[in-house]
């Protein structure tokens, strides 16, 4: 995992058909402490916005955005994501 405090996005891997569970597990690594707190999955976005796309809007309580995580690539041994995080 890569945190990182730019304006760039923190990457993350996830083994090849990783469930939703483990993709947010991952998410949460990249988080700060405070935003961990905050991340509520059952107000968060899992979509697809295209066939083969995957995004994940992590949201507070309040429903207001802490970060977005996108799909940004697909290999045989795994699924790379970016995210990009709400300032």
């Amino acid at each position: 995992m890569d945190k990182n405090d730019g304006n760039s996005p923190s990457k993350f891997s996830v083994p090849p058909f990783a469930s939703d569970d483990e993709i947010w597990i991952k998410i949460l690594g990249i988080l700060t402490p405070s935003e961990q707190l905050e991340a509520n999955r059952s107000k968060s976005e899992f979509n697809n916005p295209y066939m083969g796309g995957k995004e994940i809007v992590v949201k507070r309580s309040d429903k207001s955005d802490i970060a977005v995580a996108l799909l940004s690539e697909v290999t045989p041994d795994g699924d790379e994501w970016a995210i990009y995080r709400e300032f």
